[in-house]
């Protein structure tokens, strides 16, 4: 396909004060918001600039209609301070239309603020306004409407109400909705032809009407305007331009409609098609683009407007352009490198054999890109993602080399700081519970890989609360931190110690002898490393008073494999023994005993029962509900499975779940579970609770297992009827110790259904940050460990908040769970958390009681 201009010779003078509407609608900070959506009604606008002395300090959108409450009553009669955006971003004048075209990409809005040579307000520019004036941008060549849709687009019957409508399109980040007639049947009359469609200026008009009740297929623009797949983006945009509407139903052959086309949808693809011209041009692949390249006009344009650092090189070396983010980044201005050679930028980090792979490379396949450590004017050395091509003549010989690079120091900080805060205990600086379990777990499939053994020894201080409650809790962290230096003393250098409690620390002994020895004299050097541990507790400690204090402890021993074949049960046996230690006088160690634990009557008993309990109808399922952590609005709930044996009573899901796990049956639990909680949500909605969540938890088992996991999630939809939107798969980070590509499959198989994916217990082990970015989830639990940390010192609030913020960033939902207190509560709400979960605001109950709460909550809001 032969590649259009980039511009058009008569608008490519054309600045954004030529292109946006002179007049601004504004308000006063204290305006109701009320009172504004009746002054955008009136003029058909779609935002307002909320002014104070004459300088805009804020912004309020039709978009900014969906974020209201669900009873936006109250919300009406506030000030519009209270819910417009700021700050509002602007730009000059005299910028062009590609820049006003990435500035809205980088910020993420659809309106900039036009501002003149002294900073005063001028204008407002809007995506509609690119587009009508898309000419001064560049044509939409022959893209096909089917290659510019991009957007969630979601499909509702009439009969909801506009207040779950707004609801839903604000969740699914989706700025229209398609409206179904419920009366129409497909057997009779073709649904399309009675289908309509509602757009953020259906429901600014709407509020203003004071119509939040009212079902959606009363609002709903009729007909709804279709276009074909297939159909040129330069016709959809005419048509669009031509009716007057700013969104094109999208069918293919079979009528069927597979989309919306928006604005946003042509000014994306206006966008990407634009700077893939870059590489294009930089790669010298078109003549008319390397006849542009030699000017230099038309490819400046570009570069100066690229959010990305840009250098170009002769081919001897030699710096002859940069852009203004090369300069943001790195602190030297054109005038100092051009006629410079680029190593004045090297850090020195790199060894000279890195530099020639990466020269091998250019010369090989015209190209590298990878990971580099630069230097800055400053000095400071930073990272960036760096892109080198080669620039071939039409004689294919190289004549100029393009960098094209991104700073990425802010990405590789938080992703340290998360490493560093997520698996160090704060007190001690030795690893925490979280890390010793993934070490443990990698420990376990060296042995298993090598035949070899480990050894783990938990230790428990003996009446450690005695010390806090006599001395205080600043003694008492000074005997813990003491603790752990007297007994990474003792640890030869293979060994690892952690923290793994308030007053519980572990040790992990990798061997190199093979499992299938005599283990003898494994258990004699445990034990002998044992006695060691508890002779350094016995020496005295002095407080900072001066006072001498005694302490002991007691400790459990377990092996891999002769002990435990998983992480779990090691884990489980070490503490058995560590309890026998106590139960024995405490100030002693035991090794597990296979024959005194190892399936007791108990056990037995217990996984006969459990064979019994799905016949028996002895398991149910209670729901702990999630509000929206600013509103205060049930947004869904977790369904938690729960067994109520006739004579054992209530039996927790720690215990049944593992011995469940070992039997093989957690696949058919699971599958009762999903069944019955699809059920509920359906039977809630029938009497009147819409757009609940439901949460389902999902074993390794369930999704490696036999059975087709996102076929059996499909089939239980459709057969007791729930939208799949309203489903949501939580997984564990247990389940990237498997295949990553065929989790990742499986993964976009349920979420092509419609069914969202949460990633559960955020944080408790490395690879969620390894595969976040890969992996089709919605949303991140953030793990009760770090909420409970929240005000128990300052880095507990900044692992919290670190984790909201690379879930933002990364366009995800963050859940916080395990919330008890308000403090916490707080924090996560002002660290933008999108919704909470714990007993602060609601503990697992029946269905009956998830209706009465929300009815309350319905009531209460009124």
């Amino acid at each position: 396909m032969t590649r259009p201009n980039l511009t058009d010779g008569r608008t490519a003078n054309l600045t954004v004060g030529t292109i946006s509407p002179g007049t601004v609608l504004r308000c006063a900070p204290e305006t109701t918001l009320a009172r504004a959506i009746e002054m955008m009604r009136e003029v058909n606008c779609s935002s307002i600039i909320i002014t104070k002395d004459n300088l805009p300090v804020g912004i309020w959108t039709e978009k900014d209609c969906l974020a209201l409450p669900a009873d936006c009553v109250h919300a009406l009669d506030e000030p519009i301070s209270n819910w417009m955006s700021a700050p509002v971003h602007s730009i000059s004048l005299h910028a062009s239309p590609e820049a006003a075209m990435v500035r809205m990409r980088e910020r993420h809005v659809r309106h900039l603020v036009t501002i003149d040579e002294k900073n005063r307000l001028a204008g407002i520019i809007s995506q509609s306004d690119l587009i009508r004036h898309q000419g001064s941008l560049r044509t939409l060549g022959e893209g096909d409407v089917g290659d510019a849709i991009r957007r969630t687009t979601i499909f509702v019957d009439g009969d909801i109400s506009m207040s779950e409508l707004r609801a839903r399109m604000h969740e699914a980040k989706c700025d229209c909705a398609i409206i179904y007639d419920p009366t129409v049947k497909t057997e009779q009359v073709s649904v399309l032809d009675h289908a309509g469609i509602i757009t953020e200026r259906d429901i600014l008009q709407n509020l203003a009407n004071g119509g939040h009740a009212r079902p959606a297929i009363d609002i709903a623009s009729h007909p709804l305007h279709v276009i074909a797949a297939k159909t040129s983006l330069s016709d959809a945009r005419d048509t669009m331009l031509n009716e007057n509407i700013r969104h094109l139903a999208v069918i293919d052959d079979t009528r069927n409609v597979i989309g919306v086309l928006s604005f946003a949808d042509l000014l994306e693809f206006i966008e990407q098609d634009y700077f893939a011209h870059l590489r294009a041009l930089m790669e010298g692949r078109d003549t008319e683009l390397s006849a542009a390249r030699r000017s230099l006009f038309l490819a400046n344009k570009i570069i100066e407007t690229s959010p990305d650092g840009i250098m170009i090189c002769t081919a001897n070396g030699i710096i002859e352009l940069v852009n203004p983010a090369f300069t943001r980044v790195t602190g030297y201005s054109a005038s100092d490198v051009i006629g410079k050679n680029p190593r004045i930028l090297q850090s020195g980090r790199q060894s000279p054999d890195f530099y020639a792979a990466m020269w091998r490379s250019i010369q090989q396949h015209g190209k590298w890109e990878g990971e580099i450590w630069n230097r800055r004017k400053s000095g400071e050395v930073y990272p960036e993602w760096l892109s080198i091509i080669a620039i071939r003549n039409g004689e294919g010989e190289i004549c100029q080399y393009a960098s094209i690079f991104t700073d990425i120091s802010e990405r590789k900080k938080n992703r340290e700081d998360i490493l560093r805060l997520a698996h160090i205990d704060e007190l001690t600086g030795y690893p925490n519970r979280r890390r010793f379990l993934e070490l443990l777990a990698h420990g376990i499939g060296d042995s298993r890989r090598n035949g070899t053994s480990l050894t783990i020894l938990l230790l428990d201080i003996d009446n450690f609360q005695r010390v806090n409650n006599t001395l205080g809790h600043s003694d008492g962290d000074d005997v813990l931190v003491e603790v752990a230096r007297r007994l990474h003393r003792r640890l030869d250098e293979g060994g690892v110690l952690a923290r793994v409690g308030a007053d519980e620390y572990a040790i992990l002994l990798s061997g190199d002898k093979p499992s299938d020895k005599n283990a003898a004299d494994d258990t004699a050097e445990d034990a002998k490393l044992a006695k060691d541990l508890l002779d350094a507790l016995s020496e005295p400690h002095k407080t900072r008073k001066g006072q001498d204090i005694y302490i002991s402890a007691s400790i459990g021993i377990a092996s891999f494999p002769r002990d435990a074949n998983d992480t779990a049960n090691l884990l489980r046996n070490a503490e058995i023994a560590m309890m026998q230690s106590k139960e024995q006088g405490r100030n002693q160690f035991s090794r597990y005993n296979r024959a005194s634990h190892s399936r007791n009557g108990a056990d037995l008993a217990l996984e006969t029962a459990l064979r019994q309990a799905l016949d028996n109808d002895e398991f149910h399922v209670v729901y702990q509900p999630q509000f929206q952590a600013r509103t205060g609005e049930l947004h869904g709930v977790e369904a938690l499975l729960r067994w109520n044996h006739p004579t054992l009573g209530p039996i927790s899901p720690t215990t049944f779940i593992p011995i469940a796990e070992q039997m093989g049956v957690i696949g058919e639990l699971g599958r009762w579970v999903l069944q019955h909680a699809c059920r509920q949500a359906v039977s809630w909605r029938e009497q009147g609770l819409h757009n609940i969540t439901m949460a389902v938890n999902v074993s390794v088992q369930q999704f490696y297992g036999t059975v087709d996991l996102a076929e059996q999630i499909r089939t239980i939809l459709v057969d007791k009827g729930l939208a799949s939107d309203r489903l949501e798969i939580e997984i564990t980070e247990s389940l990237f110790m498997q295949n990553i590509d065929e989790m990742r499959a499986n993964l976009q198989r349920i979420r092509d259904l419609g069914v969202k994916i949460s990633l559960d217990d955020f944080g408790t082990g490395f690879s969620s940050l390894s595969y976040l970015r890969q992996l089709p989830f919605d949303t991140i639990k953030l793990d009760r460990s770090f909420v409970s940390d929240i005000n128990q010192g300052r880095e507990g609030n900044t692992l919290a908040i670190t984790i909201i913020n690379m879930a933002q960033n990364l366009h995800k939902k963050c859940v916080a769970e395990g919330v008890e207190t308000e403090e916490q509560l707080n924090l996560l709400r002002d660290a933008g958390c999108d919704y909470i979960q714990g007993y602060l605001l609601g503990k697992p109950m029946d269905a009956d009681d998830i209706l009465s709460l929300s009815q309350q909550r319905r009531a209460k809001a009124s």
